[in-house]
């Protein structure tokens, strides 16, 4: 949609010849908006760009790349229309104005609608290609939508579904993002019902075997801290991931629970009161259990203590 700036030059030639009053105009028109395309060069959503900042952009980079390409617009069309004959002095039209004249608005019309089909159709080409190769190298991608049902032990975070054994990520935000993710997600949808779940779901966690550890008593309150695995650091506050992922809460956790599992590759289960933590042995974040589901699990310290 933007480049539609270029529309107007190109229209107006036909009924305006290269002039110094056009130069003008052009120059003007052109600048106006670059100084505009200015305004939405902020990468943060809201946007966050101050007046000197956009005129700066504007004198200092968009304007002159704006200005470079108006030139050879305007060269261009100039010299199509003398060689249609378009021109004041012109007294014989070898193409007619307003049948050019429609062209163009019919250029301008089609092309946002052209380019999005376009982008979207290459966003699902990409998508379904890299599902493929990610699948195939074991690292397919579970995309959650907003509407999904909860996952035990997902949050979309990049920790895994114990439904499929994926890792999940959240729809990423933008039109052309959403129709990347859902393609992805039906190329994987078909491996899922040709293949079956992958292999990572017998290292991954049910809410049947976190209830039946809990009665087995393997979870100890947890006195020094922090509680390290791998390169994690745990406290009543959070943890902290060398990579620099991390939770922390608004206040600290009132108790702090954990086990070492063997049979999951060591992993290392924790729990506070009101979330349910899962690592593996060199510290990734495995599985989170929501609130949701840590209330239904029925889990409190009064049921720590009782099956420690």
């Amino acid at each position: 949609m933007p480049w539609l700036w270029i529309v107007p030059i190109v229209l107006s030639g036909l009924f305006d010849n290269a002039s110094s009053s056009r130069k003008r105009s052009v120059i003007t028109y052109t600048l106006v908006s670059s100084f505009f395309f200015s305004a939405t060069a902020g990468l943060s959503i809201p946007r966050g760009i101050s007046f000197s900042e956009i005129l700066l952009l504007t004198l200092c980079f968009i304007g002159p790349i704006n200005l470079a390409i108006v030139f050879v617009i305007e060269k261009a069309s100039q010299r199509l229309f003398q060689l249609l004959r378009i021109n004041g002095n012109s007294r014989f039209l070898i193409c007619p104005r307003n049948f050019l004249v429609v062209i163009i608005l019919g250029f301008a019309a089609a092309f946002p609608f052209a380019c999005r089909t376009i982008e979207f159709h290459t966003a699902r080409v990409v998508a379904r290609a890299k599902a493929e190769r990610d699948w195939a190298n074991g690292e397919a991608v579970w995309y959650i939508r907003r509407d999904d049902p909860a996952m035990f032990g997902a949050d979309g975070g990049d920790t895994y579904s114990v439904a499929n054994g994926l890792k999940t990520n959240r729809m990423r935000p933008g039109v052309t993002a959403t129709v990347y993710c859902e393609a992805y997600r039906a190329a994987v949808e078909q491996k899922l019902a040709q293949f079956g779940p992958t292999a990572k779901i017998k290292d991954l966690v049910t809410e049947s075997e976190l209830q039946a550890w809990i009665r087995e008593g393997r979870f100890k309150r947890v006195e020094s801290f922090p509680l390290k695995q791998g390169t994690t650091e745990i406290t009543l506050s959070g943890y902290k991931i060398s990579t620099g992922q991390g939770c922390f809460r608004g206040e600290p956790s009132k108790f702090l629970y954990s086990a070492n599992v063997p049979e999951k590759k060591n992993a290392l289960v924790v729990i506070n009161d009101d979330s349910i933590w899962i690592f593996t042995e060199i510290g990734q974040l495995l599985q989170s259990v929501d609130y949701d589901d840590y209330s239904k699990m029925g889990i409190s310290e009064a049921v720590l203590i009782a099956h420690h």
